[in-house]
């Protein structure tokens, strides 16, 4: 295809005022402002290749909800001429941003994000120049580790001690992958760095902050893309945290400008050149889920958890509860409000079934396929685990291919058959904190979820490569 690749970017900020945030919509978190953190930003990078266009737009935000990006989308289209479906938002996942209000009460900081992404797209797109593409990889071992630690019974621990985590050999993505995107002098125009690991070095109690990848990208701009924005994907590892987790803002900053001081260098050295193609791919895969439980194993559970609840009081070192244990520290309190939606959820299960209620057999999960000559960029809504990751890289055709977490939505965790049948926090009781009818995923995805997923992912990278 003969045509011109032109690439243009731009930021803003989305640092919040402290009268727009509500703490009560942070579920067990809060966030404050009577400690620095890195700035939230929102960076936005237009790309086009012909009639084919892309806007990428990384927010330093925990989670946008599919309502809340569906309505981002719309906003930015609208204002740029284009179509949703060109428009990708890519969450950062950062742990220490406040949440975005529900869209049927006031909203101010949504209203914020809504103008800098509008404002730093349009920016973005009227900036476009001819400019040139290449990228990197370097690998990073310690700095993160699997949180999921298996157990002889068939269970899974989900662990918050890195040295427990590295010690279980449970499997991490050690790549730290760099796109850098060049004027036609060579100057940068923009940079991308994506990691697979959880930005959660300060948790429940945090100062606002994008947290290591806020200070990362900071720091990229300082030394090595003249001041060029740096974006920053969020990879596939739901199942994968940052080393240290429960730490501090300064180890988050420690982490960011180490993880910056590797990427350095990578950066320097890509080659970049014109591409000879770029096309850009949606869609959506149906991936299955589980029946609801029969209504005895409902009793059961509802059990279980008000008899947890009230041993508590007894014993504060409890820690297990429908196979998911809580952090074995926490104030009695906190675990009696990490328990009691377990069973809120059964009762309400219970309810439907007793109703009638017909629940769904499989859920939509979104997923936007982009490839750029021999590197593809995948981005799925909410939280895949980082061996589909691995999987997709290693069954792809082309010479990289990388997934990111938190793209366009969020439909929770995703992992392999292995790690449905050890359930956990991720893969059973994460529905359970939604109440049933608010659009939210309902029930856990079942065995042959993570396989449908990866293979959904492989058939847009195919439909990219013959456009």
């Amino acid at each position: 295809m003969n045509a011109q690749f032109l690439a243009g970017a731009a930021s803003g900020s989305i640092m919040p005022e402290r009268d727009m945030i509500d703490n009560s919509i942070h579920s067990c978190m809060t966030v404050r402002f009577d400690e620095p953190g890195s700035p939230l930003r929102a960076k936005a990078l237009a790309l086009s290749f012909g009639e084919r266009r892309l806007i990428l737009i990384a927010l330093d935000l925990a989670v946008l909800k599919n309502a809340h990006a569906d309505h981002i989308r719309a906003a930015v289209a609208a204002e740029l001429g284009i179509q949703s479906k060109d428009i990708v938002l890519s969450c950062s996942h950062s742990h220490s941003t406040p949440f975005a209000e529900p869209l049927d009460r006031p909203h101010p900081f949504l209203d914020l994000i809504v103008k800098r992404c509008i404002e730093t797209a349009k920016e973005a797109w009227a900036s476009r120049q001819p400019a040139r593409f290449g990228h990197g990889v370097t690998h990073v071992v310690g700095a993160s580790f699997n949180t999921r630690v298996p157990l002889p019974d068939g269970r899974v621990k989900f662990t918050r001690d890195f040295r427990e985590g590295l010690a279980s050999g449970r499997t991490v993505d050690p790549r730290l992958s760099v796109v850098r995107i060049d004027d036609a002098d060579g100057r940068p125009i923009a940079g991308w760095v994506r990691f697979a690991a959880h930005p959660a070095c300060v948790i429940f109690d945090a100062p606002v902050s994008a947290e290591y990848p806020g200070y990362m990208t900071e720091q990229l701009e300082k030394t090595v893309s003249r001041g060029a924005p740096v974006l920053f994907g969020f990879g596939s590892s739901g199942d994968v945290n940052c080393v240290p987790m429960f730490g501090t803002e300064a180890d988050s900053q420690r982490l960011g400008l180490n993880l910056a001081n590797l990427v350095a260098e990578t950066f320097e050295s890509i080659r970049t050149k014109p591409p000879h193609r770029m096309a850009v791919v949606s869609g959506e895969v149906d991936l299955p889920l589980d029946p609801p439980p029969d209504p005895q194993t409902l009793e059961r559970e509802i059990a279980e958890v008000e008899r947890f609840i009230a041993d508590l009081d007894r014993d504060p070192r409890l820690e297990w509860v429908l196979g998911v244990n809580c952090k074995k520290d926490w104030p009695v309190e906190k675990k009696k409000s990490h328990a009691r939606p377990l069973a809120e959820w059964a009762r309400q299960v219970r309810q439907a079934l007793a109703d009638g209620w017909a629940f769904p057999t499989s859920w939509p999960r979104r997923i936007t396929s982009i490839v750029v000559d021999d590197l593809g960029l995948v981005f799925a809504s909410g939280e895949p685990f980082v061996e589909l990751g691995l999987d997709l890289a290693a069954r792809s055709p082309l010479a990289d291919t990388l997934l990111m977490a938190m793209g366009n939505g969020a439909d929770g965790y995703l992992g392999t058959d292995e790690d449905r049948r050890r359930g956990g926090y991720e893969m059973y009781t994460l529905v359970r904190y939604y109440s049933l009818g608010d659009d939210h995923r309902p029930l856990p995805y079942a065995q042959g979820a993570g396989e449908k997923f990866v293979q959904g992912c492989l058939d847009l990278i195919e439909a990219c490569r013959k456009r």
